[in-house]
């Protein structure tokens, strides 16, 4: 961002820079894109910026000019008309709560710099850290279908309190004393879920030992948002919406401390199913259209893809800590070096591809494209971390183990401890997978074959959710720049994925076993790094097959001049409409064609 920004500050609603979008797209509810939460999309073609009344309080937001540079963080997600506003004056200790980005008559609101994690979010990565490897340490220790189960129970809610911090950053970070006070508290009430976790089933006390501080990490924030929408009439009726279904799904909560262990798993999953049924509603277009609302809340993209990848990067990084921590490969080139390196590539293979997205070099992201793709690339995130996170863990043990065989006890027991032994076919999958033999010698070797599955499953499932991820986002390439279309490119994903959990049933060695998993995931990431790469700069190509690296050169050079006609034409048409703004406030306008860096306009 250039030093010499220039600011128009005013007692008027924030009305900063216009982007018009030449290529603006609907939002697939027919909306024009105003959405919510989920969708930023552009307004049609002809739309011109209404104008901004004083209905919203914003003495201390600006307007702010943008340049050529400045908007390429929030186009880079795709095309959208927004206009940028500049943050109210910071304070250590309270800061008047304030809409970061929100939505006005289909226009973004925003603020100007691009955003990243912040300290705050970087403080609580660090506590994720521990919370991710104990839940998944515990499941691989007693692996089985029921510890897969409780892995599963106890994940989601701690990934839907880290969830509640992003998007309340997201909207209204200030990083004053009273958030800093919030987010401590969040972490003590964390630290409390995750060590009395263990005694949920075991009596009362431990139920609401665990159960009780998720209810009041979800009943804090509702607190925090009812407060803020004093101050933020710009969210005002979708928060306090949110805020009203937090507190009666929180309140489910308590049932669960006082019914029996069957029980708690079918309530629990039905809470978890509604909590986010009712986040989805109360951020959603069809809210705004129901409720008939002119101003809504808006993702600032930027935050959220850094935010998921964040937490990606931290499931992946399970893989390198049990790779490294404790010493569990021992001295010299042994096989558990092996293994251990062959968990680093994995690790570094899955973090490229996940990286690599859909592979396009241009595309409108899925949280820019529509409601339900913004909705099913956050949800596609749960299942993608919680996968990697027991990979990582399933695959530290078969590392560290001095026991490399991965063959299933024939007598097998039931699924569920302390459950009559169900009859099944012999040799059916599931009983196959899951079930262990209590105590003696048979329990470490059903525990290999579990956590065999434990390994290659959370990597294929991990490779789907990736497949999902990179299908969500809209491909804006034209035909002929890249070898293959998307499908081909990251559908190599979805047939890896299927062969690398077959290979458990193998019950091969755990170094042939981890070896053939590297093979496959280094194969889908040369083969996805090689296939996206434009045509005309895979120079063999070009020399082999001229006429198609002569025509994908075309189409780069005609797309970068359309991308820089379009971007002259966006400025142009911004300088039109504040030239317009500043006539009906009744001030004069620099000329036009002064150096932007020179233009200074106020506002009354």
């Amino acid at each position: 961002m250039s030093p010499d920004s220039r600011i128009n500050t005013g007692d008027e609603l924030p009305s900063g820079n216009i982007k018009n979008d030449s290529r603006g797209e609907s939002g697939s509810d027919g909306s024009n894109g105003d959405g919510s939460k989920f969708t930023s999309t552009g307004v049609q073609e002809d739309s011109r910026s209404p104008r901004l009344s004083n209905d919203v309080e914003s003495e201390d937001n600006a307007i702010m000019l943008l340049d050529e540079e400045e908007e390429n963080h929030v186009t880079k997600y795709g095309h959208v008309q927004f206009r940028y506003i500049k943050r109210p004056k910071q304070s250590i200790w309270f800061t008047k709560p304030h809409a970061l980005n929100y939505f006005k008559d289909g226009v973004l609101f925003r603020t100007k710099e691009e955003r990243t994690s912040s300290k705050l979010e970087l403080f609580l990565d660090l506590m994720y850290v521990g919370i991710v490897a104990n839940l998944a340490g515990e499941a691989s220790e007693n692996a089985s279908g029921i510890a897969l189960l409780k892995y599963l129970l106890f994940f989601i809610p701690s990934w839907v309190v880290w969830a509640d911090i992003k998007d309340a950053v997201n909207y209204y970070y200030n990083e004053d004393l009273s958030q800093k006070t919030y987010l401590f508290w969040i972490l003590c009430l964390l630290t409390l879920y995750v060590n009395s976790h263990g005694d949920l089933t075991k009596s009362v006390q431990g139920a609401a030992l665990t159960i009780v501080p998720y209810m009041l990490c979800r009943l804090s924030l509702a607190i925090m948002l009812v407060f803020y929408s004093f101050f933020v009439p710009q969210h005002r009726a979708q928060i306090r919406l949110y805020s009203t279904s937090i507190l009666i799904t929180s309140s489910l909560w308590i049932i669960v401390i006082f019914i029996g262990n069957r029980a708690k798993v079918g309530v629990s999953i039905a809470i978890m199913f509604l909590e986010q049924v009712c986040f989805s509603f109360a951020f959603h277009p069809f809210l705004k259209k129901l409720l008939k609302l002119r101003m809504s809340t808006a993702l600032n993209i930027e935050h959220e893809v850094e935010r998921m990848a964040t937490f990606v990067t931290i499931a992946i990084g399970e893989f390198l800590y049990k790779a490294v921590a404790t010493n569990p490969l021992g001295p010299g080139l042994t096989a558990k070096y092996a293994r251990g390196v062959f968990m680093i590539l994995i690790a570094y293979n899955l973090f490229w591809v996940y990286n690599y997205g859909s592979t396009c070099s241009k595309v409108t992201h899925a949280l820019r494209h529509s409601a339900a793709t913004a909705i099913g690339w956050i949800y596609a995130h749960l299942p993608l971390i919680a996968a990697l996170v027991l990979a990582a863990d399933a695959g530290g043990e078969l590392t560290a183990s001095d026991n490399t065989s991965t063959k299933r006890h024939q007598n097998e027991s039931s699924l569920f401890e302390g459950e009559s032994h169900i009859e099944s076919i012999k040799g059916g999958i599931f009983s196959s997978y899951f079930r262990r033999q209590e105590g003696g010698e048979h329990e470490e070797e059903l525990n290999m074959y579990a956590l065999s599955f434990f390994f290659t499953g959370g990597i294929s499932f991990s490779l789907v959710c990736m497949f999902v991820i990179g299908m969500l986002d809209k491909d804006m390439d034209p035909k002929g720049l890249l070898l293959v279309p998307r499908y081909l490119r990251i559908g190599l994903r979805i047939p890896a994925a299927i062969i690398i959990v077959l290979v458990s049933l193998a019950e091969l060695n755990t170094t042939l076993l981890m070896g053939i998993v590297t093979a496959i995931t280094t194969v889908v990431f040369f083969y996805e790094s090689i296939v996206q790469t434009p045509i005309n700069d895979i120079g063999i190509w070009c020399r082999l097959f001229p006429d198609s690296g002569k025509k994908a050169q075309e189409i780069q050079d005609q797309r970068e001049i359309e991308e820089r006609n379009e971007i002259q034409e966006n400025m142009r048409q911004e300088a039109i409409l504040l030239n317009e703004e500043n006539d009906f406030s009744g001030e004069e306008v620099v000329n036009e064609e002064q150096p932007r860096t020179d233009t200074i306009i106020i506002l009354n």
